[in-house]
């Protein structure tokens, strides 16, 4: 019975874990789009 919870709580934290990871990664590429775009607009602006 302890082996099993033991599993089951290993197997909660580890896809805990994962999801972090990706959403993580997730948010620093739209971070990284979002400085591109101001930049693309910034240009735009100056050329208007």
């Amino acid at each position: 019975m302890n082996f099993i919870f033991i599993l089951v709580i290993i197997l909660v934290l580890t896809i805990y874990l994962l999801y972090y990871l990706i959403y993580r990664r997730r948010r620093e590429t739209f971070l990284k789009a979002g400085k591109k775009w101001d930049g693309v607009v910034k240009e735009l602006s100056k050329r208007k």
